[in-house]
């Protein structure tokens, strides 16, 4: 690494620390004034206390390891599985087209569905169980897996598929040395893009009901006005998508080290 290299990767990570810290800095300034009323966005002092009370205490007696280890164990299973359908289905969909024009129509009318909207439909179809929750992560996982994962496979250079071809690899081997490492870059930036999207949908998925989870936990705080236990919900859920997106990022670099640092 060159010395101007390590000048902008000295600058990379002094803005990415100051960043938030002025944010943070603002919030503290601009709470102390008292110009926002606490119950609209109470200061970081407040929310650490309440943030310590459920620590110490739980929320809606439940412990707070309950209701983080039960969000990310919808958030997993429906990641995982949506991820690795989505990916199967969109490498498919980008070499064979019949696989593309079965799912050409259902995923197009579905896509735009926002998932608030499904969940009328899935209460009525599976109840309010963690079968509802996981379904709706799911969907929306598999939907932006499998248009990454096509956009990949279709991205291979028809001369790198030749030149295979021409070496006499048959369609296994094109698929695994030529396809795939094509379509990994925008594989793993729809993982990076699935997970954010999966924990903004685990609210939604448990409004279905239940009492366990971080996005009861907001909704049940935000019905009785404990601003402070919303703050300290919200941050959470950040700093686990914070933490999933850079294990995902450190990943993608290790498996798709062509592409460059990033």
């Amino acid at each position: 690494m060159t010395s101007s290299d390590r000048r902008a990767r000295r600058q990379y990570w002094a803005v990415a620390i100051l960043s938030p810290l002025a944010i943070f800095l603002l919030w503290v300034f601009v709470t102390a004034q008292g110009a926002v009323p606490a119950i609209i966005l109470p200061s970081p002092a407040a929310v650490a206390t309440s943030f310590l009370d459920m620590v110490q205490r739980g929320y809606s007696g439940v412990a707070l390891a309950t209701h983080v280890g039960a969000s990310l164990w919808r958030v997993g299973v429906a990641f995982l599985i949506g991820a690795a359908l989505g990916v199967a289905v969109g490498l498919l969909r980008g070499r064979i087209p019949v696989i593309d024009a079965i799912f050409l129509v259902p995923s197009e009318i579905v896509r735009p569905i926002p998932p608030l909207g499904l969940i009328p439909l899935f209460i009525l179809w599976f109840g309010i169980g963690e079968l509802s929750k996981i379904l709706l992560i799911f969907i929306a996982v598999f939907l932006i897996m499998m248009v990454n994962a096509q956009a990949g496979a279709r991205s291979c250079a028809v001369d790198s598929l030749r030149a295979a071809q021409s070496m006499g690899a048959g369609r296994w081997q094109i698929f695994r040395f030529v396809v795939l490492p094509s379509a990994l870059p925008q594989i793993m930036t729809g993982l990076r893009i699935a997970m954010g999207t999966a924990l903004t949908i685990l609210v939604a998925s448990e409004l279905l009901g239940g009492d366990r989870g971080l996005g009861f936990l907001i909704l049940d705080a935000s019905s009785f006005f404990r601003t402070t236990y919303v703050f300290a919900g919200i941050i959470l859920i950040g700093l686990i998508g914070l933490i999933s997106d850079r294990g995902i990022a450190y990943l993608s670099r290790r498996i798709v080290h062509w592409e460059g640092r990033r």
